[in-house]
């Protein structure tokens, strides 16, 4: 994240990448495609440098204007600028005011100042290795000001380059390659860390190089064999008869990603750097040259779905979750949206134990891969967030033998990162513009799709979708209005919580945290009856229910409805299908009672019928399963009787129904219909106070979506995953989360005779739209 400085104005454009584009001030918005665009401005406002003290630590606020010659049809439009970590340092040592300013690699959001300073309604967010900041300084900078964090570039600087197979033992040297093997930085006996390359170029030699930096960080950033790099004063020493490359003092590298259609950008931590048009005409002839007459260079990479037994290979994968198991192993739940014939092995982690979201239904022996990252790379995982890309080289498939569910044997693959560097192993969080990262989310996407058919994901997989913000590319912005009558002036959350109950209240907040973070957590059974409100049983209660129900299988038949038996394909059990003959007039439809079919079975079977009640043989009579089970099955979504308010008993003929729904069948058959609603606790924050209120009876309007529709709907689970994600941002920067208008009740509740106050949110729905990254 490298600031530029210039003397010169005229040659700030001549030196940025020619695949960036300028884009205008006034035209920006929050939907703008920033990607490949940059922006030019003068520094009219600079804010202090200040120490936020958390993973961001440090943050600047500045303010440029466009240019004269921009500014025609913008009318001088000024825009806040926000800078994150070591470039708010940066800028704060090599930028004053009054400087001309070029941006790029950066995000815009919605500034939440903007009815105060009257600004540009947008921010311009600068953080991470992709942002960059080249400065034209209006004046010589003053001594101390520019620092060793600025750079200076020095378009008179001329290198010469050396071929492989001109090296001279003892000299000093500039040198482009391609690199065919590497392995990453590693700890030394010393202070240093250490990586080795292999490199070559059109002149057909190979070298190894080895490179010494104290900072780990510093080490040329390679991903894949096929990188290109270039290094400056490195020394050419002879060992075991053979040219070897070793950094001394004043070494630099820049890489570059191998693809010959992505962008010419260099990729290094290091404030000063020469980069021209012949740098990057070099890049780009080596890049075609390894594309086509580098035959023998071999990509290891393989994909879950063909990973053999035995096999070493590297994995571009997605971090799902972790889990520290010991001091010398982590385990890495990952995926690359690929299935393998081969079930994989599952390591059972405490679920307190886990950082990150994990589907635990069947679905994924075979598409989640279980990672053990043992010795000197635990380190390394233990700093890895969910929701990051990866590469893991030299990932070993181990086949081992478990036990099965009738007691035999049946073979998995176990996924184990050895400890030590041999054959470049380790792993590493790859850049967000890696085309392998690309070609990841485009595989993501299309298994999230492949799943949303899938019969079991309503339930079984509504964790598995939360991690669809980093699949799919898109942001959703997201505000809120309140859409009740009341004529009341917005007060401080620190006013509501010395206020005594009933009472309503507007009031202006952002989302400081929120529970459950699983989103299958959040959906409830609630009786509107008895007012009870249950946890949904997840699908491994229910297949244990519906077995101890499938193991009766003595026949029962019933007068008022015709009885078909088929086998099962264990051949052990049969299925019975009781299909009333009572129907509702004008319709096709079929009330069918299932009697002797699992829990999946059935699930199967509503996937073609409508009405499905599960039934038991009882004394020769049909009755119900277990009152936490679902009493009824249309399609994906299943429906579930109050077990207090519930009339129970045998099962009858349903007859004078007209119209055939879940309440009308509910109320034939005796049941009190339990209702799904969506239950979460916002802990809000203005800057007074912060106060935990409950989204309840508002939850279908404020969200849009109904609650039993999250049942079934991957659509509706992606849109609530998303306008959270937007609420309360997943890498919780207190800037980028929205400023909310709520409507809160303050009520009282009477529990274990004690009275307690309780805030809910009421009259609120969000509004929002999706805007591609």
């Amino acid at each position: 994240m490298p600031v530029y400085t210039d003397q010169d104005p005229l040659n700030m454009d001549k030196w940025l990448p020619k695949t960036l584009q300028s884009i205008p001030l006034h035209t920006l918005t929050a939907k703008s495609e920033c990607a490949g665009k940059y922006v030019k401005g003068k520094v009219v406002c600079k804010g202090p440098l200040l120490n936020m003290g958390d993973h961001v630590k440090y943050l600047l606020k500045s303010v440029i204007q466009d240019v004269p010659k921009q500014s025609q049809a913008s009318n001088n439009i000024s825009i806040n600028v926000v800078l994150f970590g070591g470039l708010a340092k940066d800028f704060s040592h090599a930028v004053n005011q009054g400087d001309v300013v070029v941006l790029w690699g950066f995000t815009v959001s919605p500034s939440p100042t903007f009815g105060k300073d009257k600004l540009h309604p947008c921010n311009l967010n600068l953080n991470g290795a992709e942002a960059h900041v080249h400065v034209c300084a209006a004046t010589a900078p003053a001594a101390g000001t520019s620092g060793a964090s600025a750079t200076v570039l020095k378009p008179a600087a001329k290198y010469k380059y050396v071929p492989l197979n001109a090296l001279k033992h003892g000299s000093q040297v500039n040198v482009y390659g391609v690199v065919t093997f590497f392995k990453l930085p590693f700890p030394t006996k010393g202070t240093d860390y250490c990586s080795t390359l292999k490199l070559t170029d059109p002149s057909g030699a190979t070298v190894c190089c080895t490179i010494f930096c104290e900072n780990q960080e510093n080490h040329p950033k390679i991903f894949k064999a096929g990188d290109v790099i270039r290094l400056h004063r490195v020394k050419v020493q002879t060992f075991g008869g053979a040219m070897t490359l070793v950094t001394c003092w004043g070494w630099s590298a820049l890489t570059f990603d191998g693809a010959v259609s992505s962008p010419v950008v260099p990729r290094t931590n290091n404030k000063s750097f020469h980069f021209s048009e012949e740098d990057q005409r070099m890049v780009t002839e080596l890049r075609e040259w390894a594309a086509h007459g580098l035959t023998a260079l071999r990509d290891p990479t393989v994909p879950l779905s063909a990973v053999l037994p035995k096999q070493y290979f590297d994995l571009t994968c997605q971090l799902l979750a972790k889990a520290r198991l010991d001091s010398a192993c982590t385990l890495l739940k990952v995926w690359d949206g690929t299935r393998n014939s081969c079930p994989f092995l599952t390591i059972p982690v405490e679920p307190e134990a886990l950082e990150g979201d994990c589907p635990a239904g069947r679905d994924g022996q075979n598409l989640i891969a279980d990672v053990l990252v043992y010795d000197n790379h635990v380190e390394v995982a233990q700093a890895l967030k969910p929701g990051m890309f990866l590469c893991i080289y030299n990932l070993h498939a181990v086949p081992q033998a478990v036990p099965g569910e009738d007691c035999s044997v049946r073979e998995v693959l176990s996924f184990h990162l050895h400890g030590g560097a041999s054959y470049g192993r380790g792993l590493c969080a790859l850049p967000s513009s890696s085309p392998d990262v690309a070609k990841l989310q485009r595989a993501l996407q299309s298994c999230a799709e492949q799943m949303e058919g899938d019969m079991n994901s309503s339930l079984d997989d509504l964790s598995w979708f939360t991690a669809s913000q980093f699949i799919d590319g898109v942001t959703w912005e997201c505000q809120t209005v309140r859409k009740c009558t009341h004529t009341l002036q917005k007060v401080s959350l620190a006013h509501v919580k010395s206020s005594s109950p009933p009472g309503v209240f507007h009031v202006e907040a952002q989302v400081k945290s929120y529970q459950p973070k699983r989103l299958y957590q959040c959906l409830k059974l609630f009786c509107s009856q008895c007012k009870t409100i249950e946890e949904i049983p997840d699908p491994a209660t229910l297949r244990a229910r519906f077995g101890q129900a499938v193991r009766d299988t003595r026949p029962c038949r019933a007068a008022w409805a015709d009885s078909v038996t088929t086998d099962t394909q264990d051949h052990s059990r049969q299925i019975t299908l009781h299909v009333s003959s009572k129907s509702p007039a004008h319709s096709d439809s079929k009330l069918i009672f299932v009697q002797g079919a699992s829990f999946d079975e059935i699930c199967h079977l509503s996937s073609d019928e409508e009405f499905l009640i599960p039934v038991k043989s009882s004394r020769g009579k049909l009755t119900f399963l277990d009152s936490m089970v679902p009493f009824l099955f249309r399609g994906k979504r299943q429906f579930y009787g109050c077990r207090q308010c519930s009339v129970r008993r045998l099962v009858k003929c349903v007859e004078g129904i007209e119209v055939w729904n879940e309440r009308s069948i509910s109320e034939g058959l005796g049941l009190q219909l339990m209702e799904y609603v969506l239950v979460m606790k916002f802990e809000l924050d203005d800057g007074t106070a912060t106060l935990e209120a409950l989204l309840l009876e508002d939850s279908d309007s404020f969200f849009h979506v109904s609650a039993e529709e999250l049942t079934h709907s991957q659509e509706a689970q992606e849109k609530i995953q998303k306008i959270m994600d937007s609420l309360h941002p997943p890498d919780n920067s207190t800037l980028q989360r929205p400023w909310l208008e709520l409507c809160l009740s303050l009520y009282a509740v009477d529990e274990n005779g004690q009275r307690e106050v309780h805030c809910q949110i009421v009259n609120t729905q969000t509004r929002g739209s999706a805007v591609e990254q």
